[in-house]
């Protein structure tokens, strides 16, 4: 069984009228098992990016718990002391959500 390499899968984002996150769905691996799907705020989703958690845009597998289907990865771009939510590599000052589903 392949060993997984993030902390958290993002699922779905609400955002406001410039495409910034407004609210994150999320799940949290927590031990071996992982959370039931919950939402965070803008800062509490950045502060756990800049703690070390690794989080990658997915699905949970129709009834298969702990199963994912993943994608890519979340960046953090860090641009005149503001974070920025990226799906993306470049260092642009806005968030890059835009194959996100949103709620």
């Amino acid at each position: 069984m392949k060993k997984n390499k993030f902390d958290g899968v993002l699922e779905a984002v609400r955002v406001d009228q410039n495409d910034q996150l407004l609210l994150a769905k999320i799940y949290e691996k927590r031990g071996v098992v992982w959370s039931d799907h919950f939402l965070v705020n803008r800062e509490d989703f950045i502060q756990r990016i800049k703690n070390g958690n690794v989080f990658v845009v997915g699905t949970r597998q129709y009834k298969l718990g702990s199963s994912f289907e993943t994608s890519d990865s979340v960046q953090l771009s860090l641009n005149n002391e503001q974070a920025y939510i990226r799906l993306d590599q470049e260092n642009s000052p806005s968030d890059n959500l835009k194959n996100l589903p949103r709620f």
